[in-house]
């Protein structure tokens, strides 16, 4: 990897550039690849890196969103007589919101780091 020579990728039978990995899910070897993302069924590459970037900014700005949005509608049903089927849904949303922001918020900087740092997750985790 670090020689400089060319690498070959067993899997498609073809010289592959340097930064470049196979993906087992893909059946492809992809130039840049971060990893493959469940979420958007596809590899996380060259070609589409600042789509999936800009996909987890705006998850985390939408569960930041949701959890102050419904923290209102909480302390309503606190204060307030309400059923418990509609409080059990505002627990179980907010429950939710609040599990995904702190994921993304985690994940986010993440991310953030490896893109200053000019990385992938394949690179940092090797």
């Amino acid at each position: 990897k670090q020689s400089g020579g060319r690498r070959f990728c067993k899997w498609c039978d073809k010289f592959k550039p340097d930064r470049c990995h196979h993906c087992r899910v893909c059946r492809s070897c992809i130039l840049r690849m971060d990893h493959h993302c469940p979420w958007i069924a596809n590899c996380v590459g060259f070609r589409n890196h600042k789509y999936f970037f800009l996909l987890v900014l705006y998850s985390l700005a939408t569960c930041i969103s949701v959890v102050v949005t419904m923290a209102e509608s909480i302390s309503k049903a606190v204060t307030e007589e309400s059923t418990t089927t509609f409080r059990f849904f505002l627990v179980f949303g907010m429950t939710l919101a609040i599990t995904m922001t702190l994921l993304l918020s985690m994940f986010f900087p993440l991310h953030l780091w490896l893109m200053a740092k000019a990385t992938t997750t394949i690179e940092f985790c090797e």
